[in-house]
């Protein structure tokens, strides 16, 4: 099987800014998706979003499976052409919340914790699970809530959240 290179598209290009050089160097030689766990499930196609990047052919506002992505950089230490596909689709997923797209699943993640400091529901089923393991109940503090409600004003989570 021989290695091929994608259609450039120049003004992807300079929209993928400081990563295109990244996205033009995959050869889609398939190794990220040899590694990649959500492409075992069915999710993400690393290499396949890279060659739509760079074709122009990839809409990132729209692309669903770019939430797909775990950000376990395994694609990134397996590219042999130090493509770094991990980057170029956390770039990707930034220029979708900046356009204004941010999944229901992950706005409801990013409301959940700004007010109550956690990432996930408390269940039932989670406190069972703790209290088995020897863990403390897991509450957050209303300070823990409050410093962890700043952190995400001023990183802007909470504007992606509330727009």
């Amino acid at each position: 099987m021989g290695v091929r290179r994608t259609a450039y598209d120049r003004e992807m290009a300079d929209w993928l800014g400081n990563v295109a050089p990244l996205a033009l160097l995959c050869q889609q030689c398939g190794g990220c998706a040899a590694v990649c766990p959500s492409q075992r499930h069915g999710g993400i196609r690393p290499a396949e979003l890279m060659e739509r990047a760079v074709s122009g052919s990839l809409d990132p506002i729209r692309e669903s499976s770019l939430w797909l992505c775990a950000r376990c950089m395994s694609c990134s230490e397996r590219c042999p052409s130090g493509a770094d596909p991990g980057e170029v689709i956390a770039h990707l997923r930034e220029r979708a919340v900046v356009g204004g797209e941010v999944p229901a699943f992950l706005r409801e993640e990013a409301q959940r914790f700004l007010t109550t400091g956690l990432s996930f529901p408390r269940t039932g089923m989670t406190r069972k699970m703790r209290k088995e393991l020897g863990l403390p109940d897991g509450e957050v503090s209303a300070e823990a809530v409050a410093e962890a409600h700043e952190i995400c004003q001023r990183t802007g989570l909470g504007r992606a959240v509330h727009d």
